[in-house]
């Protein structure tokens, strides 16, 4: 990551997310008005240029993830709500705009975004720049973690650890390294209250899938690493799910290619399609 700016990752991310907006049909899987704004670009027709000029595997399947993933979390966020929820925790929030474009949830949820204090400092003043009023219910938590702990950081950001909270973990694990993704997902099982929630996403072993999928992994994970961002951990569904029952994760729920189209793919007019690789877990403490 370049110093005073955002990563790579969390460009790409809002590039795709704002080209799912502006470029697929209705129904969208995410409304984000703010994307190509946090990206940095000054008009859709900006962006578009970008995108133009952007070497990116499979780009139609890619922005399906982006905005499917996002979808996905923040459905079974609005689930939680409804039993209670009051704090969502957004674990490498990157230039995510969830709590700009949910004012209706934030009037009885505290959004906390956790990211590294170079990345969030310009996501704010991007934020400033743009004169964009933030919601009185976010709340920026910067943690560098090769100083300070998740739990030392949340504590020092206001978080009630005595109340259910919701975490998301987006688009990261494969930046980190097994044991690196494994502690925080323990580090979790052990902070948060009974009940409390993590959707996250994590990718499968190149080697478990075949032919062009394979491939694909394989083209994404060098194009990562290219940019100075290698991928560092691949999981398998079932190996996660392995590792997380015996952390304190009560009920793990995969959330694979098949789940996602049958709840939000099928019979789209543009035919949106997902990546094999695409993978997703809610679990719950307790």
């Amino acid at each position: 990551m370049e110093e005073g700016r955002p990563s790579r990752t969390a460009v790409v991310t809002a590039m795709l997310r704002a080209a799912h907006y502006l470029l697929d049909q209705e129904p969208k899987l995410l409304d984000d008005p703010f994307a190509h704004a946090f990206a940095g670009f000054s008009t859709d027709e900006e962006l578009l240029n970008g995108l133009n000029a952007f070497v990116y595997p499979d780009m139609v399947r890619m922005r399906t993830l982006f905005a499917l993933r996002n979808r996905y979390a923040e459905d079974e966020l609005v689930r939680a709500i409804e039993h209670g929820t009051a704090q969502y925790i957004m674990l490498g929030a990157g230039l995510d705009s969830f709590a700009y474009r949910r004012p209706d949830l934030l009037r009885t949820l505290d959004v906390y975004e956790v990211d590294h204090p170079a990345s969030q400092a310009w996501k704010r003043e991007r934020v400033k720049e743009l004169s964009i009023q933030i919601p009185v219910r976010l709340h920026y938590v910067p943690i560098d973690f090769e100083r300070e702990t998740l739990t030392a950081g949340l504590a020092a950001g206001g978080i009630n650890f005595k109340a259910a909270t919701f975490f998301s973990w987006l688009g990261v694990t494969q930046y980190l390294s097994p044991a690196a993704v494994l502690g925080t997902l323990r580090e979790i099982a052990e902070l948060a209250a009974p009940g409390s929630e993590i959707v996250f996403q994590f990718i499968v072993p190149a080697e478990t899938l075949a032919g062009e999928e394979s491939a694909l992994v394989k083209a994404l994970a060098a194009g990562a690493a290219a940019v100075g961002e290698p991928w560092l951990s691949f999981f398998a569904p079932e190996e996660m799910e392995a590792h997380l029952r015996p952390m304190g994760f009560g009920k793990v729920r995969r959330f694979g290619p098949q789940q996602a189209i049958e709840r939000y793919l099928l019979g789209r007019p543009d035919g949106l399609r997902l990546p094999a690789y695409f993978h997703m877990i809610d679990a719950s403490v307790g």
